[in-house]
């Protein structure tokens, strides 16, 4: 052990010693292999055997001013016909240039010597029986199938051509041209093959890991396309789960549910609620076929979802062929029973274009109207609805089950909040008896005179067929009574 100052401290190091001795036993040409491997006391000069160097450097050749072989290494008879590199063989039978682009004879390397030459083999040692026609054994054949899978080119080399003291002799020192390991055993080679001083080795081992981290890297890119496109569909899904919920919820609802946050129930002071269904649906279902029912109320509630969407209103809910819409909820607005008002004189005309299957007539639909305090609130988890309570939902729902076929009846409150943003034409319908309600006075809606029926629906009119409001025509086809007939026969144009 010695200790070794050092900048960080004092550091012991610990070294073993080996006495070479020459066994007692051994004979002279032992002791002459040695002493011929030793550096030259006076010179320092390394000298090897011919056998030595031959090992030391398995892939080079020397060759004399005729380009004729001189010495060749222990591997090149793997790749060339050992026949092609017996001393006095031409260079070219064995290998062809790629570079430098130069004519591969002695006086032509000698002025390109500081080139770095690529050689190529010419023939390979199977090849070069077949055109001799030689027989191989099956052992030979074995191995020639073999070599044929792993060797699909001729093996290159490249390395420097160094003019030896002599002046007569040239030295090609080199190596294996290969870059990567696909590479390495495309010829049937091992790194083992390479000689341990040989910069070809760590060349190979630092593509291979560079060709490594370009195939790393392409696989996070791809991966992170991938990411990228899941993340574009994750959102699409998303938004079309946000439209979903906005379709079931009202927005501003939804987008508290989305955030997390809970919806308290909230009272309203004043909305307005209507109820419409299709009176004769009941007759209907049993005399149709299923899938004839649900095109039908499919038709029916597409066109009545247009015009909530274009009066601005709200959906509730349908169940079967009832159809629940209201007015001021969940944003307030004064002009809510005008709205609903609009929405039901849209609703009767756009009933008309869907055709009765029983009776291939246009479909009549019924509604009512009352206005009034309402409480409305979330109710459910898994499938949330947006839900209203209270008496005005209940009287509402009384107005339709009390209105005629192809009317819609108003209860007084809701007359009165109408007339106070629009201009509406209402026919009394007297005093009637409401279940659960007592004697009520109650109304016909019968047009708007601040909108005609094509500014409501938002239809092209006909100027050869349809009257200025469109009004006349729907009363005509639903006029039941004395008093909405007198109201038929007179027109009345809207103002525009």
């Amino acid at each position: 052990q010695r200790s070794v100052q050092m900048s960080t401290g004092e550091r012991t190091e610990e070294h073993v010693i080996f006495l070479i001795k020459t066994s007692a036993g051994s004979g002279k040409d032992d002791h002459d292999m040695f002493t011929a491997s030793m550096p030259s006391p006076t010179t320092g000069v390394c000298r090897l055997t011919s056998q030595d160097f031959v090992n030391t450097f398995p892939y080079h050749f020397v060759i004399d001013q005729d380009c004729k072989f001189v010495q060749t290494g222990r591997e090149l008879s793997n790749y060339v016909a050992p026949d092609l590199l017996t001393p006095g063989s031409s260079l070219i039978r064995a290998f062809e240039i790629n570079r430098p682009q130069i004519p591969l004879d002695f006086e032509n390397i000698c002025n390109f010597i500081n080139a770095v030459f690529v050689l190529q083999v010419r023939t390979t040692p199977m090849e070069y029986r077949r055109k001799r026609g030689d027989g191989a054994t099956v052992e030979q054949q074995a191995l020639e199938g073999a070599a044929l899978e792993t060797s699909n080119q001729h093996l290159k080399l490249k390395g420097q051509m160094m003019l030896l003291k002599t002046g007569i002799h040239i030295m090609y020192l080199c190596s294996p041209y290969v870059t990567s390991i696909p590479e390495l055993l495309q010829f049937g080679m091992r790194l083992s093959n390479m000689p341990l001083h040989d910069a070809t080795r760590d060349l190979i081992l630092l593509n291979q890991q560079r060709l490594s981290d370009v195939e790393m890297n392409l696989q996070l890119e791809a991966s992170n396309e991938q990411l990228e496109l899941m993340a574009k569909d994750l959102e699409k899904e998303k938004s079309k789960t946000d439209q979903l919920l906005s379709e079931m919820l009202p927005p501003s609802v939804a987008h508290q549910l989305k955030l997390g946050q809970s919806v308290d129930a909230r009272e309203y002071d004043m909305a307005t609620v209507m109820f419409s269904d299709v009176p004769t649906f009941q007759s209907i279902v049993p005399n149709c076929p299923p899938k004839d029912v649900v095109f039908l109320l499919n038709e029916l509630f597409t066109k009545f979802d247009r015009l909530v969407i274009l009066q601005k209103a709200y959906k509730v809910e349908t169940v079967g062929d009832s159809y629940m819409s209201v007015g001021g909820i969940p944003e307030d607005c004064d002009n809510h029973c005008e709205i609903i008002c609009h929405l039901a004189l849209g609703m009767l005309f756009e009933a008309t274009t869907v055709c009765d299957p029983i009776h291939k007539t246009p479909l009549a639909i019924r509604a009512g109207i009352h206005s009034g305090p309402v409480v409305a609130g979330v109710v459910g988890a898994k499938m949330p609805r947006y839900c209203l309570f209270g008496d005005t939902v209940n009287t509402a729902s009384r107005m339709e089950s009390h209105s005629p076929l192809g009317r819609i009846h108003c209860s007084e409150a809701a007359v009165s909040c109408a007339l106070k943003t629009g201009r509406f034409q209402f026919v009394p319908r007297g005093k009637i008896q409401i279940k659960g309600k007592g004697e009520m006075q109650t109304f016909y809606l019968v047009r708007s005179y601040k909108k005609s029926m094509w500014e409501i629906v938002e239809r092209a009119r006909d100027e050869e067929v349809n009257t200025i409001d469109g009004y006349d025509e729907m009363m005509e086809m639903f006029a039941r009574d004395d008093e909405l007939g007198k109201v038929a026969k007179t027109r009345i144009c809207s103002l525009q």
